[in-house]
Protein backbone atom coordinates (compact mmCIF):
# COMPACT_ATOMS: atom_id res chain seq x y z
CA UNK A 1 0.00 0.00 0.00
CA UNK A 2 2.76 2.54 0.72
CA UNK A 3 3.97 2.23 -2.88
CA UNK A 4 0.45 3.03 -4.16
CA UNK A 5 0.30 6.09 -1.91
CA UNK A 6 3.72 7.18 -3.12
CA UNK A 7 2.68 6.63 -6.75
CA UNK A 8 -0.47 8.70 -6.19
CA UNK A 9 1.59 11.52 -4.67
CA UNK A 10 4.06 11.48 -7.56
CA UNK A 11 1.20 11.47 -10.07
CA UNK A 12 -0.48 14.43 -8.34
CA UNK A 13 2.80 16.37 -8.24
CA UNK A 14 3.39 15.67 -11.93
CA UNK A 15 -0.11 16.83 -12.87
CA UNK A 16 0.29 20.04 -10.89
CA UNK A 17 3.68 20.65 -12.46
CA UNK A 18 2.33 20.13 -15.97
CA UNK A 19 -0.64 22.41 -15.40
CA UNK A 20 1.51 25.14 -13.78
CA UNK A 21 -1.13 25.43 -11.08
CA UNK A 22 0.04 26.50 -7.66
CA UNK A 23 -1.64 25.94 -4.33
CA UNK A 24 -2.67 29.58 -4.40
CA UNK A 25 -4.33 29.05 -7.81
CA UNK A 26 -6.22 26.03 -6.50
CA UNK A 27 -7.45 27.93 -3.44
CA UNK A 28 -8.56 30.82 -5.65
CA UNK A 29 -10.53 28.40 -7.82
CA UNK A 30 -12.34 27.07 -4.74
CA UNK A 31 -13.53 30.52 -3.66
CA UNK A 32 -17.09 31.31 -4.57
CA UNK A 33 -17.87 34.91 -3.66
CA UNK A 34 -21.31 35.35 -2.19
CA UNK A 35 -21.81 38.55 -4.11
CA UNK A 36 -19.84 39.89 -7.06
CA UNK A 37 -17.47 42.66 -6.15
CA UNK A 38 -18.65 46.10 -7.20
CA UNK A 39 -16.43 47.76 -9.74
CA UNK A 40 -14.47 50.61 -8.24
CA UNK A 41 -15.44 54.00 -9.58
CA UNK A 42 -12.38 56.06 -10.32
CA UNK A 43 -11.82 59.36 -12.00
CA UNK A 44 -10.42 59.13 -15.52
CA UNK A 45 -6.65 59.21 -15.55
CA UNK A 46 -5.01 62.41 -16.70
CA UNK A 47 -3.31 62.24 -20.09
CA UNK A 48 0.28 61.10 -19.81
CA UNK A 49 2.63 64.06 -20.04
CA UNK A 50 6.20 63.69 -21.13
CA UNK A 51 7.97 61.24 -23.39
CA UNK A 52 6.50 57.76 -23.57
CA UNK A 53 10.00 56.33 -24.03
CA UNK A 54 13.25 57.33 -22.34
CA UNK A 55 16.83 56.10 -22.34
CA UNK A 56 16.96 56.14 -18.53
CA UNK A 57 13.87 55.24 -16.52
CA UNK A 58 12.85 53.64 -13.25
CA UNK A 59 10.10 51.61 -14.92
CA UNK A 60 8.93 48.92 -14.00
CA UNK A 61 9.49 49.90 -10.36
CA UNK A 62 7.52 53.10 -11.01
CA UNK A 63 4.59 52.26 -13.34
CA UNK A 64 4.04 55.97 -14.11
CA UNK A 65 7.53 56.42 -15.58
CA UNK A 66 8.33 56.52 -19.27
CA UNK A 67 9.12 53.11 -20.69
CA UNK A 68 12.65 52.15 -21.75
CA UNK A 69 13.52 52.55 -25.41
CA UNK A 70 13.44 49.28 -27.34
CA UNK A 71 16.57 48.12 -29.17
CA UNK A 72 17.03 49.45 -32.71
CA UNK A 73 15.88 46.12 -34.19
CA UNK A 74 12.42 46.73 -32.68
CA UNK A 75 12.20 50.53 -32.53
CA UNK A 76 10.70 51.12 -35.97
CA UNK A 77 8.50 48.00 -36.14
CA UNK A 78 4.91 48.65 -37.18
CA UNK A 79 1.96 46.33 -36.73
CA UNK A 80 1.26 44.97 -40.22
CA UNK A 81 -2.28 43.93 -39.29
CA UNK A 82 -5.45 45.97 -39.25
CA UNK A 83 -7.83 45.96 -36.25
CA UNK A 84 -10.60 44.17 -38.10
CA UNK A 85 -13.25 42.32 -36.07
CA UNK A 86 -11.70 39.02 -37.20
CA UNK A 87 -8.16 40.03 -36.16
CA UNK A 88 -9.39 41.41 -32.82
CA UNK A 89 -11.26 38.16 -32.13
CA UNK A 90 -8.12 36.14 -32.90
CA UNK A 91 -6.03 38.45 -30.71
CA UNK A 92 -8.55 38.17 -27.86
CA UNK A 93 -8.44 34.36 -28.03
CA UNK A 94 -4.64 34.36 -27.81
CA UNK A 95 -4.67 37.00 -25.04
CA UNK A 96 -7.28 35.09 -23.03
CA UNK A 97 -5.28 31.87 -23.32
CA UNK A 98 -1.86 33.33 -22.49
CA UNK A 99 -1.99 36.82 -21.00
CA UNK A 100 -5.21 37.28 -19.00
CA UNK A 101 -3.97 35.07 -16.16
CA UNK A 102 -1.51 37.85 -15.21
CA UNK A 103 -2.80 41.01 -16.92
CA UNK A 104 -6.47 40.29 -16.21
CA UNK A 105 -9.36 39.86 -18.63
CA UNK A 106 -9.76 43.64 -19.01
CA UNK A 107 -6.01 44.42 -19.17
CA UNK A 108 -5.94 46.03 -15.71
CA UNK A 109 -2.87 44.10 -14.54
CA UNK A 110 -5.00 42.30 -11.97
CA UNK A 111 -5.07 38.70 -13.17
CA UNK A 112 -5.17 35.85 -10.65
CA UNK A 113 -1.51 34.89 -11.14
CA UNK A 114 -0.40 38.53 -11.24
CA UNK A 115 -1.49 39.17 -7.65
CA UNK A 116 1.65 37.59 -6.24
CA UNK A 117 4.08 39.12 -8.73
CA UNK A 118 6.47 41.99 -8.06
CA UNK A 119 6.68 43.99 -10.22
CA UNK A 120 2.99 43.80 -11.02
CA UNK A 121 1.87 43.04 -14.58
CA UNK A 122 1.28 46.09 -16.76
CA UNK A 123 -2.12 47.77 -16.66
CA UNK A 124 -2.89 48.38 -20.34
CA UNK A 125 -5.60 50.96 -19.56
CA UNK A 126 -3.20 53.63 -18.30
CA UNK A 127 -2.74 56.76 -20.44
CA UNK A 128 0.89 56.01 -21.35
CA UNK A 129 -0.19 52.92 -23.27
CA UNK A 130 -1.87 55.10 -25.92
CA UNK A 131 1.51 56.70 -26.67
CA UNK A 132 3.76 53.66 -26.83
CA UNK A 133 4.89 52.81 -30.38
CA UNK A 134 4.24 49.42 -31.93
CA UNK A 135 7.95 48.56 -31.75
CA UNK A 136 7.91 48.88 -27.96
CA UNK A 137 4.87 46.59 -27.66
CA UNK A 138 6.41 44.00 -29.98
CA UNK A 139 9.73 44.08 -28.10
CA UNK A 140 8.06 43.61 -24.70
CA UNK A 141 5.83 40.81 -25.92
CA UNK A 142 8.68 39.08 -27.74
CA UNK A 143 11.39 39.34 -25.07
CA UNK A 144 9.23 39.49 -21.92
CA UNK A 145 11.14 40.06 -18.72
CA UNK A 146 14.39 38.54 -19.97
CA UNK A 147 15.97 41.88 -20.91
CA UNK A 148 17.09 44.93 -18.96
CA UNK A 149 15.58 46.76 -17.12
CA UNK A 150 12.82 44.18 -16.66
CA UNK A 151 15.13 41.31 -15.73
CA UNK A 152 16.82 43.46 -13.07
CA UNK A 153 13.44 44.33 -11.56
CA UNK A 154 12.45 40.66 -11.37
CA UNK A 155 9.80 40.68 -14.11
CA UNK A 156 8.12 37.30 -14.45
CA UNK A 157 6.83 37.95 -17.96
CA UNK A 158 7.84 35.11 -20.26
CA UNK A 159 9.38 35.75 -23.67
CA UNK A 160 6.59 34.93 -26.11
CA UNK A 161 8.81 34.85 -29.21
CA UNK A 162 9.33 31.11 -28.79
CA UNK A 163 5.66 30.30 -28.10
CA UNK A 164 3.80 32.66 -30.42
CA UNK A 165 4.72 33.36 -34.02
CA UNK A 166 5.04 36.95 -35.28
CA UNK A 167 1.46 37.16 -36.52
CA UNK A 168 0.10 35.86 -33.21
CA UNK A 169 2.14 38.46 -31.29
CA UNK A 170 0.83 41.26 -33.53
CA UNK A 171 -2.73 39.97 -33.06
CA UNK A 172 -2.30 40.13 -29.28
CA UNK A 173 -0.96 43.68 -29.56
CA UNK A 174 -3.97 44.73 -31.66
CA UNK A 175 -6.24 43.35 -28.95
CA UNK A 176 -4.22 44.93 -26.11
CA UNK A 177 -4.64 48.32 -27.82
CA UNK A 178 -8.40 48.04 -27.27
CA UNK A 179 -7.80 48.40 -23.54
CA UNK A 180 -6.19 51.81 -23.95
CA UNK A 181 -8.18 52.89 -27.01
CA UNK A 182 -5.00 53.39 -29.06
Amino acid sequence: MPSCTRLAGVTLAACLGLSACTGRDILAMRKHPEQPEAAAVTAPAAPFKGPALAAATDYPKNPDSPRPQPPAAFASAKDPLQPTPENLAKGKAIYDANCAICHGPAGLGNGAAGASLNPKPANFTTPIHTQLPDGYWFWRLSKGGTVSPFSGAGSAMPPWETSLNQEQRWLVILYEHTFSKK
